[in-house]
């Protein structure tokens, strides 16, 4: 298979699920001991969290797109971004490399639209609530988004930053975010987006009565696809 480069760290938590995701569908597709072929670069979060807070986007995709191209010298055929909220500077990390960069919001729209969906809820940081270069690049796919209001876009960024960051994940935060996605399928919600890849260290499918879109397996599957496209390619 080709080398995929997992661009991590932000946080570590959530990338060891890719890790593992990554690993167990290469084993679920080929059987026996077979693994990924990864190469993978895991940055320090709290120097991407305060260009977060402070709005230096300049500085954070500086800061990956310099990674990026250190995982295709490395021999990366095809990167992910482990991490929804820093596609914010997707286009600076693809325009560092030569080799794919895939969006995680196109393969999230992509497996919406496949059920048939049209307007989905969408759980994130509060950048990926507030801001647009996620709910666009899901627009762009025909697929509206509906976003808790500020309390409750408060409370889901509390409860990543907080606790899932940091490896806490407690019941009554867990009941929470059941509540919210919960309000958002009264206002019409078809579905809940799981926007932020910590939210499914918290969430599953079976917590909610619509589909859930748990979008660290849904890249993970993705990078799959394409990575053992030339072997199952070959005669």
């Amino acid at each position: 298979m080709e080398i995929i480069g997992v661009l991590g760290g932000m946080s570590w938590e959530s990338t060891t699920e890719y890790l593992r995701l990554l690993n167990e569908g290469v084993r679920e597709r080929l059987g026996g001991l077979h693994s990924a072929r990864l190469r993978v670069a895991t940055v320090d979060f709290a120097q991407v969290e305060r260009f977060q807070a402070t709005g230096d986007w300049t500085a954070a995709g500086a800061l990956l797109a310099r990674e990026a191209a250190d995982l295709e010298a490395a021999g990366a055929a095809l990167i992910l971004i482990a991490t929804n909220t820093m596609h914010k500077v997707y286009d600076v990390v693809a325009a560092a490399v030569t080799v794919p960069v895939i969006h995680l919001g196109d393969v999230t729209a992509e497996a919406v639209r496949h059920q048939g969906l049209s307007r989905i809820g969408l759980l994130a940081t509060r950048y990926t609530m507030e801001q647009t270069f996620y709910t666009d690049r899901l627009r762009g796919h025909g697929v509206q988004t509906l976003v808790p209001d500020a309390a409750d876009r408060a409370e889901v960024q509390r409860i990543i930053y907080d606790e899932l960051c940091v490896g806490l994940v407690s019941e009554p935060s867990r009941q929470s975010l059941i509540e919210i996605a919960n309000k958002l399928v009264a206002q019409g919600a078809e579905g809940i987006v799981l926007g932020c890849t910590e939210l499914e260290l918290s969430l599953t499918a079976a917590d909610l009565t619509v589909p859930v879109f748990p979008t660290t397996a849904l890249h993970c599957a993705a990078a799959l696809d394409r990575a053992l496209q030339a072997r199952q390619t070959q005669p």
